[in-house]
């Protein structure tokens, strides 16, 4: 007779079924399943255990016993753990990323291994640019000063220190080393809370802005600190109040076309019209229909009604003739007769018509080597020209560009969905560097560009990192002389050593501290490539 104790000793559940109906089973088997009788179908009981079971079937020899050997499912509950720890991961993760204040972490020796999105806004570098790079090579670099962090690893204890950062934003820094169980510092937990006001379109409103209010001191799209923008709007007010010609001198994008409309906007015209006409928009066959219009049959497609010109248009108001250089001679005679006398023909037409309009024209041309060269009618230029007013390009007046930045980005953000809301300080120094040869409507697409594309709420440095802003200009490059040549040189001569040496541009990026995608356009932009070993 078979001995069956052995299965009592067994912790896990062990049952034998002979023919379909149980016979044997242990204390085990009895704990987990107190219904268990002598003749329990198998099928019963297959039909009784849950998911909480793993169950091994061990026919005999006979096929007509079996051996059935069951073990607790311990792999459900370490899945629902692993699910809670990945949840409180993801919030721990979520609360790290989104605090306000700056958390630094750095390991042992200080290189950064964790920073949240507050270390990118106040610091203007990715997490990218910040994760792998030693705290004291930051601080040398200037990214911050001085390094509580550094000085939290000399001095093994909790430190709290007034930082700057490279845009003068101050910080109040501090922080905590945590040992491991030898004695040695495992981490360094720095956390940072500004103390000085960055940029940011909500922020007090200065007085310049303020005066912009009444709508009287300057155009509400225009900025004037420098000293060249505050005269151009003063002399702009004392013409405006009069019905001189005036003209407006300045290179593409400087905001003529924005000038012109408030001088009429202010003036006694302000009931009238505006009307604009772009004098380079149109062929030369179709400016003089524009502008003095047509009678009816007065050539093939014309309107039976026939149609009044954009000088018509402007009487009682005022009619801005932009781009007045490109004027063909021939129809030059024609618009003086309209300056000197305000009345005009149509196309076709014999009828004298009398315009009462103001006279504001502009050009990024030199009229006066035009007129020197035979291109432009003297006694027509001296006629749009009762008053000059010149406008400064950017680059003549970078103490204005916080402020258009500024505007701009209020613009932008009023028109698009965006997490946006402020421009870092050390973009709008990286701004004011540039010399902006398409002035303010480069910038504003720069700034559209820059919203649109950014991920976070402050657009930083490292967004410009696939702008042309940094780039040295050619003429400057090319020339022999000046500081930037001088730096061009020295940062080709570093890319192509770094090239010579490194096999791929990950590399040379980790080698010079930069980001790969800036080693990329570095060495386009010089011409080097990587020499493979």
């Amino acid at each position: 007779m078979q001995d069956w104790s052995w299965m009592e000793h067994l912790t896990v559940p062990i049952l034998i079924f002979e023919r379909g109906q149980l016979a044997r089973w242990n204390q085990a088997a009895h704990d987990a399943w107190p219904f268990l009788e002598q003749g329990f179908a198998w099928d019963d009981f297959r039909s009784s255990w849950t998911a909480d079971w793993i169950v091994h079937l061990h026919p005999w020899s006979n096929g007509e016993s079996f051996l059935v050997e069951c073990h607790p499912d311990l792999t459900r509950p370490v899945a629902e753990r692993l699910q809670e720890m990945r949840e409180a991961y993801e919030e721990l993760e979520l609360i790290f990323s989104e605090a306000f204040d700056e958390v630094f972490v750095t390991d042992g020796k200080g290189i950064t291994i964790r920073v949240n999105r507050a270390a990118e806004r106040l610091y203007g570098l990715r997490q990218e640019d910040l994760i792998g790079r030693s705290v004291f090579d930051l601080e040398r670099q200037g990214v911050f000063y001085p390094s509580v962090i550094g000085l939290a690893l000399k001095l093994r204890r909790q430190v709290t220190v007034l930082q700057t950062t490279s845009d003068g934003t101050q910080l109040w820094a501090t922080a905590n080393p945590v040992f491991d169980s030898s004695g040695e510092i495992r981490l360094v937990i720095s956390t940072a809370k500004e103390i000085s006001d960055i940029v940011r379109p909500d922020a007090a409103t200065p007085e310049p802005m303020r005066r912009e209010a009444d709508g009287d001191d300057q155009p509400p799209n225009m900025v004037a600190h420098s000293p060249g923008m505050r005269r151009v709007f003063h002399i702009a007010k004392r013409v405006a109040r009069t019905d001189i010609s005036c003209l407006l001198l300045g290179e593409t994008g400087v905001g003529k076309s924005t000038l012109a409309e408030w001088i009429h906007r202010i003036s006694p015209r302000q009931h009238g019209p505006f009307v604009q006409v772009n004098c380079a928009a149109l062929p030369d066959s179709l400016l003089e229909s524009e502008l003095f219009g047509y009678e009816s049959g007065a050539f093939t497609g014309a309107l039976k009604s026939g149609k009044p010109g954009k000088v018509e248009l402007a009487n009682g108001g005022t009619l801005f003739l932009d781009e007045i250089a490109e004027v063909p001679l021939h129809l030059q005679g024609k618009l003086l007769d309209f300056v000197e006398r305000r009345v005009l023909t149509r196309i076709g037409g014999t009828r004298v018509h009398k315009v009462d309009a103001r006279i504001i024209a502009a050009t990024n041309r030199d009229l006066k080597q035009m007129v020197r060269d035979g291109r432009f009618r003297a006694d027509l230029y001296y006629r749009l020209t009762g008053v000059e007013i010149e406008i400064p390009p950017l680059r003549n007046r970078k103490e204005d560009i916080p402020e258009i930045v500024q505007q701009l980005l209020r613009q932008v953000i009023s028109e698009f969905e965006t997490k946006v809301r402020r421009v870092h300080p050390a973009v709008i120094r990286r701004l004011e560097q540039y010399s902006w040869p398409g002035n303010v409507r480069e910038l504003e697409h720069l700034i559209r560009r820059l919203v649109i594309l950014s991920d976070g709420d402050c657009i930083l440095l490292s967004d410009l990192r696939d702008e042309w802003i940094d780039e040295v200009p050619p003429s400057e490059a090319s020339s022999s002389e000046g500081p930037l040549a001088q730096l061009a040189q020295l940062e080709r001569a570093l890319y192509a050593d770094a090239a010579s040496r490194l096999r791929t541009t990950y590399e040379i990026a980790e080698a010079l501290g930069v980001s790969q995608s800036t080693v990329v356009r570095k060495l386009k932009k010089y011409g080097l490539s990587i020499k493979r070993m």
